[in-house]
């Protein structure tokens, strides 16, 4: 056995010691922030329990078959006028 081999098993020892921690720590804050989420979502669910019921949406009045006809005939009458006068 060479006298490196324990050196290095300890530096070994000593990164995994240090990467364990660091990954306790980040399981630490993961259930931290699992339990915010949570708790957020039970007072967002409470807050729109009491909220009043929306409104239905009003219906929006389409234009009707005389405004179709009026557009139509507009367009005509400038395509009629631009012909005119163009050519």
């Amino acid at each position: 056995m060479y006298k490196d081999d324990e050196a290095a098993r300890g530096e070994r020892a000593s990164a995994l010691i240090d990467e364990i921690a660091e990954l306790e720590r980040k399981k630490v804050e993961a259930a931290n922030t699992e339990a915010r989420l949570e708790a957020a979502r039970r007072e967002l669910s409470s807050l729109q329990a009491h909220a009043p019921a929306p409104e239905p949406a009003k219906e929006e009045k389409r234009p009707g078959v005389i405004a179709h006809v009026l557009v139509f005939a507009g367009t005509a009458g400038a395509a009629f006028l631009g012909y005119t006068l163009l050519f």
